[in-house]
């Protein structure tokens, strides 16, 4: 009886002390938080690559901001949905040409986020009315939290 006790003992205490992997950044059913300040670039295909500021706010898996480009006079609001570290939603965008015409659109974006960095793409670009100056098409916005 004594021997068997050892041996149950034994072989549990084998059993837990494999090796163990460490968590990845974003565990199964968690959503990666966005909220806060990131800084970078949004770069398109038409388009100089510029700087930009995002500023983000989440409730659950539901994530709401602004961004805008701090070298040129784009800007608009963000709007997404986290799923783990994917996001998936649009940007509206609002620009100023040359001549002073104000040109507006949206994007539908998605992307990966992780705690520090973050990017977004949208293949088509911006959508929206005429105007005289090329809207952002091939957008990729590449941001680090601050």
């Amino acid at each position: 009886m004594r021997f068997a006790v050892i041996l149950a003992v034994t072989i549990s205490c084998a059993a837990c002390a494999g090796n163990s992997t460490a968590p990845s950044s974003v565990s199964a059913g968690t959503t990666m938080n966005v909220a806060g300040t990131w800084d970078g670039t949004i770069a398109s295909s038409n388009n100089s690559t510029e700087q930009v500021r995002l500023l983000l706010t989440q409730t659950g898996s539901d994530v709401r901001g602004t961004w805008a480009s701090t070298s040129v006079s784009w800007s608009g609001q963000v709007t997404a949905t986290m799923n783990g570290s994917a996001v998936d939603g649009q940007v509206t965008f609002s620009g100023t040409a040359a001549n002073g015409t104000v040109c507006t659109g949206t994007a539908a974006v998605a992307g990966t986020a992780t705690e520090t960095a973050m990017t977004l793409t949208s293949a088509a670009g911006v959508v929206g009315a005429a105007c005289p100056a090329p809207l952002p098409a091939g957008i990729t916005i590449d941001v680090r939290r601050q």
